[in-house]
């Protein structure tokens, strides 16, 4: 039996260590005391204190002071109470004598970021957005058969353009929800006159960075669609028709695209307004799934409420090494969220990287990172660009 017993220890062990091994883990260091008078209970008081201390800090790096204060209690019920699924690897110091009474000891706690964050996912603690994400549709719907066009915030005659409005007022309905089923809440601004609060200057028929950004702080909105959805002759097959989709999601914040989607779809032979309202309504409940699917895996991951950064590496790096760098920096940097490959050249090699941190912040990060026996010499930001950060490996 006590040989069963080992043999199932020694298994246990080589798991936690196999899982140690697969990822990249982050250490942290605490020293603490205790009051405790055996020692054995002092050295158990003070590993709990270095589990709880170190999760907070490393919770606070993710979310922020101000999101851990008020979500304080769900952190530590469903979080840090649970610290060994993300804490394989604790290694206690000496127990040292504490005057007057007690102990003292330092403890070394090796944590998985992935496995940390996605028990913040899973929980909806990650992201930075606490309330219901506003989402506000800004979608050009033009009809090139009859030659005539509609975006809400221009107003003008609708007298005119009934067919189009009905095609907007049905795909708003899909795209409300599509994403109400995801848990954002989209504006209906075509059903509420918006079009008679919005300044002239602002009454573009394409939106540019200024634009989205006062369409975000007016209706204190989280993501802006723009795009169109436009209606031409089928070239191919006389009295059928063709829809055409652009619609891009983007995070109003920092003005960064988050999801798109871009679909064709051919009507069949028909009195041309049948024929169009008839296939509108077979599409646009899927192309609302996709495009409201894309902005929820975004929010999942954390990624509303972070910017992009550039990183460049130079120097003679590997495949195998590049991919390991990416999951370091995933692994050993809290605030980063994802890391997507850019441009891949000899010597040089760029990643964008969805961050909560500053370029600064980014950058003092970078200098302290283990990169398995390579170094880094020197991390600077690209003279005249914004977002870009240079690092040259050794």
């Amino acid at each position: 039996m006590k040989f069963a017993s080992l043999i199932f220890l020694l298994s246990l062990f080589s798991g936690i260590y196999a899982h140690a091994q697969a990822g990249d883990l982050l250490e942290r260091s605490f020293s603490g005391t205790s009051k405790q008078t055996m020692p054995q209970a002092a050295r158990q008081e003070i590993i709990s204190q270095a589990y709880d201390k170190v999760s907070e800090d490393l919770i606070k790096e993710l979310i922020g002071d101000e999101r851990y204060a008020k979500n304080k209690s769900a952190i530590n019920n469903k979080i840090i109470k649970n610290a060994a699924h993300y804490t394989p690897f604790s290694k206690p110091g000496e127990l040292l004598p504490e005057l007057p009474a007690g102990f003292k000891m330092s403890v070394a706690v090796k944590i998985s970021l992935k496995d940390l964050k996605s028990m913040l996912q899973v929980n909806g603690l990650l992201n930075e957005n606490e309330s219901t994400p506003i989402v506000i549709p800004v979608l050009n719907f033009i009809d090139r058969v009859e030659m005539s066009s509609y975006r809400w915030w221009q107003g003008g005659d609708k007298d005119t353009k009934v067919f189009l409005l009905n095609q907007g007022r049905y795909f708003e309905n899909s795209l409300r929800t599509s994403f109400q089923r995801n848990g954002f809440y989209l504006l209906k601004p075509q059903d509420s006159a918006a079009h008679l609060d919005i300044p002239m200057p602002f009454q573009n028929e394409k939106l540019n960075i200024e634009d989205s950004q006062f369409f975000g702080q007016y209706f204190n909105a989280s993501v802006l669609l723009d795009g169109q959805v436009q209606i031409n002759k089928n070239p191919q097959l006389a009295n059928a028709y063709r829809i055409e989709l652009r619609i891009s999601a983007t995070q109003i914040s920092n003005s960064r695209p988050i999801a798109d989607v871009s679909r064709k779809f051919d009507t069949e032979a028909g009195i041309y307004e049948v024929v169009v309202d008839k296939k509108m309504k077979e599409i646009a409940e899927a192309v609302a799934s996709d495009l409201s699917s894309q902005v929820f895996e975004a929010w999942q991951r954390g990624s509303l409420g972070t910017s992009m950064i550039k990183i460049t590496l130079n120097g003679k790096m590997d495949l195998p090494f590049l991919e390991s760098f990416k999951e370091r920096l995933k692994n050993q940097v809290a605030q980063v969220r994802n890391v997507r490959e850019r441009l891949f050249e000899s010597g040089k090699y760029s990643f964008e990287v969805d961050t909560a941190a500053s370029p600064a912040e980014l950058m003092q990060k970078l200098q302290g990172m283990d990169l398995g026996g390579r170094k880094i010499s020197s991390v600077s930001e690209v003279a005249g660009a914004t977002n870009e950060i240079n690092v040259q490996i050794n």
